[in-house]
């Protein structure tokens, strides 16, 4: 199943969202190497370089949605089949996510299939290994830096009462969320980073995507019930600390705290916690 839809989104023809955006991006940046190393242009790294040797080579532009779904659909199918007990119904699973981010915002995709692999070497103990896809994921999307987080909590023991607690506060937060989002912007702009200030501007106060999430936003309740059932039947000592299953229990929690805390903006709420709830 994974194939097919490796298929499916890597040979179509057409899309909304940024589909034709990253066609024109190959284009743009030809063989003009300094675009690679110019970390003010538009796209991250990864997607350059990846442009820049299509382009190299002469093949379609078509190639760099081929890439893209690449690494974002074989590193969730490696841990599907590694780790899962039902790798079809781990497919479908995955399928929204797939619609939501391989078919419409590739680089996404790739960043968290990439921070995928960074969650199970983690889980491994493989530290080295973890470090160098997180690298890889921000390579592709700076929201892959919500991942940092999630990896540094991973490190601890996390025991039910703290989670609730945090719970707590980050529902107080979330009250006050785009307050946040106001001033994170206006310190970003203050220290130079305009970019990043005019894209939460423009997800949460302006743009076209601009809006927030309700408390009772069915993503959020379904979060919710998600969290109640981990700590009714798990607590920090039910796995191993380095496990796959002690890092989904963390997941639960965390995939709740982010929609929280970042609720008063649709996009980069729904964004940020993908990378946690994969």
């Amino acid at each position: 199943m994974f194939f097919i839809m490796f298929i499916f989104a890597a040979l179509r023809g057409s899309g909304d969202a940024d589909y034709y955006n990253y066609l024109w991006f190959v284009k743009d940046i030809g063989l003009d190497f300094s675009k690679v190393l110019n970390f003010s242009y538009p796209v991250e790294f990864s997607f350059r370089l990846f442009s820049y040797l299509i382009n190299y080579f002469g093949i379609s532009r078509q190639w760099v949605i081929v890439l893209m779904n690449a690494v974002s659909i074989i590193p969730v199918a490696y841990i599907s089949i590694k780790k899962s007990r039902n790798p079809f119904l781990s497919a479908l699973i995955f399928l929204p996510v797939f619609m939501q981010f391989d078919m419409q915002t590739a680089r996404t995709a790739s960043a968290i299939g990439l921070g995928l692999i960074s969650i199970d070497a983690l889980s491994e103990k493989k530290f080295f290994k973890s470090f160098i896809f997180f690298l890889l994921a921000f390579s592709f999307h700076r929201a892959a830096i919500i991942l940092l987080a999630f990896l540094f909590l991973m490190l601890f023991r996390i025991g039910n009462l703290f989670k609730i607690i945090s719970l707590g506060a980050a529902f107080i937060v979330s009250i006050f969320s785009a307050r946040v989002f106001s001033l994170l912007a206006s310190l970003m702009s203050a220290v130079g980073l305009s970019r990043m200030a005019t894209k939460i501007n423009t997800y949460t106060f302006t743009g076209k995507f601009a809006g927030a999430m309700a408390i009772y936003d069915p993503r959020i309740i379904f979060a919710l019930a998600l969290f109640v059932t981990s700590i009714m039947y798990f607590n920090k000592k039910s796995f191993e600390k380095f496990s796959i299953e002690e890092a989904s229990l963390k997941a639960m929690w965390f995939y709740l705290i982010v929609l929280l805390v970042f609720r008063s903006s649709i996009a980069i709420a729904f964004r940020f916690s993908t990378f946690i709830s994969i």
